[in-house]
């Protein structure tokens, strides 16, 4: 029984929830492109990405629980680093997380139509590979966003990862914190790998988790307590992966 409900809940991604999940991406994405000449801030094109992301979610039967929102300050903006296990972590985090953000992500998304034009559009930052002097020129983009108030939110790891093992952390974005003097706030995300898992287009229904992690102050740090900041970040989220152990 179990293999006839795999089979049937993976024909039903691919030729119900798949063709929707690009539709909604198509259509808010040439909405999100018409409306940037006269929105040069981004501040709607946001609200766009956020209905994106609580529309997908709805097309996909994720349910959301967030906690730890307390924790944030509405005037303040932060540096959101989370854990990344699925393609389905960026219109979680746009649906939940509260106030306007810009993301870091791949160059190659930025190529993309629809989703890479909202992307160019609305002031997100591409991720260079290894050119040097590419990586510099974002560095400084980095920190003139978080200058101007925005918050930034950044998957440390670069790459989804295969289980919920962590893995290695970029130290570019610390540093990018650390001289903008922004805090930065470790983002756990339970379970979307579940709903949809890295190397597979089976979207599963269910509930995934976000836990916000208490914002740690960069002010007064430098380039030597970066990796002291980096295990900091990394093990807080770390330990929200593991749920507690419920009383017996």
């Amino acid at each position: 029984m179990r293999p006839l409900l795999e089979t049937l809940g993976l024909l039903r991604s691919l030729f119900f929830t798949l063709p929707l999940f690009y539709l909604c991406t198509t259509v808010l994405g040439v909405v999100s492109l018409l409306l940037s000449p006269i929105n040069p801030s981004a501040r709607r094109q946001h609200e766009y990405s956020r209905l994106w992301g609580r529309l997908l979610l709805v097309i996909c039967g994720v349910r959301v629980r967030v906690r730890g929102l307390e924790k944030l300050d509405p005037a303040r903006h932060y540096v959101y680093l989370a854990n990344h296990r699925s393609y389905l972590d960026i219109p979680i985090l746009f649906a939940r997380l509260p106030g306007e953000f810009r993301t870091m992500a791949k160059a190659s998304l930025f190529h993309l139509p629809f989703l890479g034009w909202h992307l160019r559009r609305s002031g997100h930052l591409p991720i260079a590979g290894s050119n040097v002097h590419t990586n510099a020129r974002r560095l400084l983009q980095t920190i003139k966003c978080l200058r101007a108030n925005v918050s930034l939110l950044v998957f440390p790891e670069a790459e989804r990862s295969v289980n919920d093992e962590l893995g290695e952390f970029k130290p570019g974005i610390f540093l990018a914190a650390l001289k903008a003097r922004a805090p930065i706030v470790p983002i756990t995300i339970r379970g979307s790998g579940h709903a949809l898992p890295r190397y597979s287009w089976h979207l599963r229904p269910g509930t995934v988790e976000i836990i916000v992690g208490e914002p740690i102050p960069t002010e007064g740090l430098t380039r030597a307590d970066i990796e002291t900041l980096i295990t900091r970040v990394r093990d807080c989220i770390d330990n929200n992966l593991t749920p507690a152990p419920q009383p017996g």
